[in-house]
């Protein structure tokens, strides 16, 4: 039997402000350079632009006032926008593997399943086999559209290393010999929009 094309969820519309800018930042992490996705409606950069703008007016609005947040919603209006454009694109390829569509950042409607459920928890190594830097294995979890990782070094708090599209080529660079570091990662998708964060492992680098 021929597969059905994977239709495009358009949830992200119904977010609020930070579940938002948290799916624009995966949404850029998981298009930049996706060979999938080659003629982008919108080009690169000016999706850049226009969750920039998002972000800029997002946190100037949170100061306060009419013109601000009259501003904030503009630039909504316009990350919104976009983002539909986006996604009829990504949906008129007519793809038929739910994987493929999810490595867009998009959502998915599947016919006949389940709602989403929230993903499992990555599991994470670290690789010090490479003088000054690390590298981040994290084992593959079903239906996840991205990567979320966070690194320490010694006793310092987390910080983010950023979203990635898929497992490969993850790297903590600069890295001082003789250090500990520590790392995390979650998963991003599912009912939840994060799973939990895997276990931190930690290793010395060389």
């Amino acid at each position: 039997m021929k597969k059905q094309p994977i239709r495009v969820a358009l949830t992200f519309a119904t977010y609020n402000k930070n579940q938002m800018n948290s799916f624009a930042i995966l949404l850029l992490a998981c298009l930049k350079t996706n060979p999938l996705f080659p003629d982008l409606p919108v080009k690169y950069a000016d999706l850049q632009a226009i969750v920039a703008a998002f972000q800029d007016k997002m946190n100037t609005a949170a100061q306060g006032g009419t013109t601000n947040t009259a501003a904030f919603y503009e630039a909504w209006d316009d990350l919104i926008a976009a983002f539909r454009q986006t996604a009829a694109y990504v949906q008129s390829l007519g793809l038929t593997n739910e994987s493929d569509v999810l490595s867009s950042g998009f959502d998915i409607i599947v016919p006949g399943k389940h709602p989403q459920a929230p993903l499992d928890t990555p599991v994470v190594a670290l690789d010090n086999s490479m003088t000054g830097q690390l590298g981040v294995g994290i084992g593959a979890v079903p239906n996840a559209k991205a990567y979320h990782v966070q690194y320490a070094s010694g006793n310092g708090a987390m910080t983010d290393l950023g979203i990635f599209p898929n497992t490969r080529n993850i790297v903590i660079p600069n890295t001082t010999p003789g250090q500990t570091y520590s790392a995390r990662a979650r998963a991003v998708g599912g009912s939840t929009q994060y799973s939990s964060w895997s276990a931190t492992v930690s290793v010395m680098s060389l």
